[in-house]
């Protein structure tokens, strides 16, 4: 007996195999990613999920950062415009030594430094967010997932030596009095002088810090990409070619289902 049936299943095999290597391409071209299951590469997906975790925390540590810098900044701002009242209440408080001013025009230099007492404590009484910026608090940064900290010594505008220069005694209505309030001043501006300084210290940190948090960011997000992301060339090659081989399948299984059906027609 002549034998007119075939078992096709290995054309239908290679058929679906690479119809589904080509649709699995397809697919990785569409989401960029070549990780679209588990399976695809176990180990690499472990991989690439704890380092997004890892970039999460470095991204909420950039923030951290970000956000004591422009504290920083503001307090800077702040203490700059204060150091430029405390300059002119010395620059008014000389004048007012002079022995030979009239007690009118030294009336006017007395108004002007009370309306200056009132614009430091606008100053020295500022906030950021809710939070005082000279209340002399120290600030601890985080700037690793690890805990590692920054420590941002907080800036007092209110000592006994500035206190002393926005009180309501401190006047130059006199030149004695003129004399003391120099005095002060120049304590008052010792101190903004130093906090300045502090804050340069902390910002160059907060700065240092960052720049050592981006380096990293980018190396770890060159390796996900390196272990996420679809290669389009080699997909595209991938893609072309699967196609080719599912038609050259199909075409196989039609010339053979083709020639069973001759044969039957042959034998009837």
């Amino acid at each position: 007996m002549i034998p007119v049936q075939s078992n096709n299943t290995s054309f239908i095999e290679q058929l679906n195999w690479h119809s589904n290597q080509a649709t699995a391409a397809l697919a990785r071209l569409s989401s960029g990613s070549k990780l679209l299951a588990p399976q695809d590469n176990a180990a690499g997906l472990a991989v690439a999920t704890r380092l997004g975790a890892q970039l999460l925390q470095l991204n909420a540590t950039t923030n951290n950062i970000s956000n004591a810098v422009s504290f920083t900044q503001t307090q800077n701002g702040y203490l700059g415009g204060a150091q430029k009242v405390l300059d002119r209440m010395g620059e008014l408080a000389i004048r007012a030594q002079d022995a030979t001013m009239p007690d009118e025009v030294r009336a006017l230099y007395n108004k002007e430094f009370r309306a200056l007492k009132d614009t430091f404590n606008d100053a020295r009484t500022a906030q950021y967010n809710g939070v005082n910026l000279f209340d002399g608090k120290s600030l601890s940064v985080a700037i690793t997932p690890k805990n590692h900290t920054i420590e941002a010594k907080g800036i007092d505008l209110f000592t006994d030596e500035i206190n002393t220069v926005t009180a309501n005694a401190t006047n130059l209505n006199t030149p004695a009095n003129a004399k003391a309030t120099m005095e002060a001043v120049l304590q008052a501006s010792e101190q903004t002088t130093i906090g300045r300084a502090s804050l340069g210290s902390t910002l160059n940190a907060l700065v240092m810090a960052g720049e050592q948090i981006a380096s990293i960011r980018t190396n770890l997000s060159d390796s996900m990409r390196q272990i996420q992301d679809a290669d389009v060339a080699d997909e595209v090659t991938n893609l072309a070619l699967e196609q080719i081989l599912t038609q050259n399948s199909l075409f196989a299984l039609k010339k053979t289902n083709l020639q069973h059906s001759n044969v039957l027609n042959l034998i009837s």
